[in-house]
């Protein structure tokens, strides 16, 4: 029985942290994504792993329900998962999907907050043109149950998919830095935490 008992506790010890199966749920919102995505971009394959799932709440309502993907994550401090999120060089991917309808102005004003609120005013003042090319990519309201997604590339690329609709790319590493800060930075609108749940040791 003992040693029953040892085995089943090494099982254990052996599972892996990350999500084995083929979706993940986000617990608030019960919305679920894929535990890998895949894409191609210019001619080069990218394969990406789930690093976490969170919820954004505007007081206690619920808005939508997120995923973020990365390359190659690998296993690291809560910290390091940070830095490694936010910097230039791993392709990473954001999905959202909404649980409620929201108007595009809020959005748009939300998104300016954002950013703001992710670098300095002079860093602002330097990206102001492609957050602006940014925020046009949301001319209409987002439904329930609508998706968007956002990919940062090597080199700074990032990739709107709005409603399903893929939109020109942006290609500034400043900008992708600030637009992932929003949901990882030290001031994040969610609990960035959760958003970096697998990665960690």
């Amino acid at each position: 029985m003992r040693v029953l008992l040892s085995v089943f506790a090494f099982l254990c010890l052996c599972v892996p942290s990350a999500p084995a199966q083929d979706k993940v749920k986000e617990p608030s919102t019960e919305r679920e994504f894929p535990s890998t995505v895949s894409f191609s971009y210019e001619g080069k394959d990218y394969t990406l792993a789930v690093t976490g799932v969170a919820v954004r709440k505007k007081i206690i309502i619920k808005v939508y329900g997120m995923a973020h993907y990365m390359q190659d994550a690998g296993k690291t401090t809560e910290e390091e998962a940070y830095k490694a999120v936010l910097s230039e060089g791993k392709a990473k991917q954001i999905s959202l999907q909404f649980v409620r309808d929201v108007d595009n102005t809020s959005i748009q004003s939300a998104y300016r907050d954002g950013f703001k609120n992710s670098v300095s005013e002079t860093e602002y003042g330097k990206i102001q043109g492609t957050v602006e090319k940014f925020l046009a990519y949301f001319s209409s309201p987002a439904k329930e149950n609508d998706t968007y997604t956002y990919r940062w590339l090597p080199g700074g690329t990032v990739v709107v998919i709005a409603q399903g609709q893929e939109k020109p790319a942006l290609t500034d590493p400043v900008f992708a830095r600030a637009l992932w800060t929003i949901w990882f930075g030290e001031d994040s609108i969610v609990d960035r935490e959760d958003l970096v749940e697998w990665m960690i040791k």
